[in-house]
């Protein structure tokens, strides 16, 4: 029987992955010219205060010792990812990195299971697992497979553990505790990502031109966008399957590349990528 729940979260979860595009292709300009510390606490910093602006029209928080510590707990652990996540394209393209971050729902659904009990039916499970196998197929740039690096794969792999692990603490602040919704998660989240960032790395501000402080805005808005629906999906739906949809983003920017670049599809990719969408509406 069609059940209109899970189709509005798989579609909410997949939708997160189109702005997430956008946000991956503005961050790799941003790094052809600046490094990840002179970025990553202003990013987060430039996000927070967007959605404090704001935060009138949407906040809900019940605060609770616990609820505290977890959102503390989210923002640590995404403050190293995050570090680590720029630091991986610092170091290699794309097509070498964007596999190995491809990891991150193996993590949510290992953890997910460990501390939360969060499971789903063998055929989600082996869905999910082809659609990350997929995403590492179409990625993965094999002519240019003599260029991986040990140091692209150290950060890459502990970003992906880490992003993989954060979405455990925020299922149970919001479906099991439903102590707070999408967006005001998203706004302590940055708040703490800028505020850890600031105190542990160094950055540079004078770096900074202001026509970088554009694209990190302009940027901000389709992290958040993203973000926001990730979480509403994390909500209504299991932690695995909700990382797993969101980790789709190469499937659109390589739809992007086609439609505003122009860009020539290859026939791996193209049918990879038909595959991955079908999967992800069927899972």
């Amino acid at each position: 029987m069609f059940d209109i729940t899970q189709f509005s979260f798989t579609t909410i979860a997949i939708a997160s992955t189109f702005f997430s595009a956008i946000a991956n292709i503005l961050a790799r300009t941003l790094l052809r010219e600046l490094k990840s510390k002179d970025i990553l606490g202003i990013n987060f910093l430039t996000m927070g205060a967007t959605l404090l602006l704001i935060s009138p029209l949407f906040y809900h928080f019940e605060p609770s010792f616990v609820a505290m510590g977890l959102i503390m707990l989210i923002g640590i652990i995404d403050t190293i990812a995050n570090y680590f996540y720029f630091k991986t394209f610092e170091n290699t393209e794309a097509s070498i990195a964007t596999p190995i971050l491809s990891l991150a729902p193996a993590f949510t659904f290992l953890f997910g299971w460990i501390f939360i009990g969060d499971i789903v039916g063998i055929k989600t499970y082996f869905y999910a697992a082809l659609i990350i196998l997929l995403v590492i197929v179409f990625s993965f740039d094999f002519k240019n497979k003599h260029t991986f690096k040990i140091n692209t794969f150290t950060p890459a792999i502990i970003a992906s553990l880490l992003f993989g692990i954060s979405a455990i603490p925020s299922k149970i602040l919001l479906s099991q505790l439903d102590v707070i919704n999408a967006p005001t998660l998203y706004m302590f989240r940055a708040g703490f990502i800028a505020l850890f960032s600031l105190l542990l790395f160094n950055f540079s501000l004078p770096n900074i031109s202001t026509k970088h402080f554009r694209i990190i805005f302009v940027r901000g808005l389709f992290v958040i966008t993203t973000w926001v629906l990730l979480y509403f999906a994390l909500s209504r739906g299991n932690a695995g399957v909700t990382v797993t949809l969101g980790n789709i983003t190469p499937i659109f920017t390589f739809i992007l590349g086609i439609l505003i670049l122009g860009e020539r599809p290859t026939v791996k990719k193209a049918l990879t990528a038909v595959l991955i969408l079908v999967l992800s509406l069927l899972i």
